[in-house]
């Protein structure tokens, strides 16, 4: 139960730092090539409450409003990395569908979760790594070399790679 209040906490978190352009946090930037080494770092680094936000605007979208921006995000959850599609930031919301759609099409399996009122999708297992860099390149037109901020907390990363 403390790690669904903490999930919760994270996900609010991670929008508020979007919608708010907060700087608490470190701000780094990678390309949507490397989503899948920052999740293994997550995977090999974090535990349970670690987090990395993928943060990006779909193509043709202004890169200066927010709000319209995607929030891909992996946590451990229970000692498990999941690809979380929470449902706070308004592209998220509207987009729900058919990012289930494009999931369950690839033959993974979306668990619809709700803690603290904060819904979110959840997927576990398969390479879900693989499918956050397919979510930015099929479903919003980005390019693996096209830079993207991440926001982690709870393991290191540098934008040149795992923090030593």
């Amino acid at each position: 139960m403390i790690t669904a209040i903490v999930v919760s906490a994270i996900a609010i978190v991670g929008t508020l730092i979007l919608v708010l352009r907060a700087s608490a946090a470190e701000e780094i930037q990678v390309s949507v090539g490397q989503i899948p080494a920052v999740v293994s770092c997550l995977k090999a680094t974090g535990k349970d409450s670690s987090f990395v936000v993928f943060l990006f605007q779909p193509e043709g979208r202004s890169a200066h409003d927010d709000d319209d921006g995607v929030n891909l995000q992996y946590s451990i959850e229970n000692g498990r990395v999941g690809l979380d599609w929470v449902l706070l930031a308004p592209l998220n919301v509207s987009d729900q569908e058919r990012i289930a759609a494009f999931m369950k099409d690839r033959g993974f399996a979306v668990n619809a979760q709700e803690m603290n009122k904060v819904r979110y999708l959840r997927v576990e297992d398969g390479p879900i790594a693989d499918l956050g860099v397919q979510i930015a390149t099929d479903v919003y037109r980005l390019k693996p070399a096209d830079r993207i901020n991440v926001i982690v907390d709870g393991f290191d990363w540098k934008s040149d790679g795992p923090a030593s």
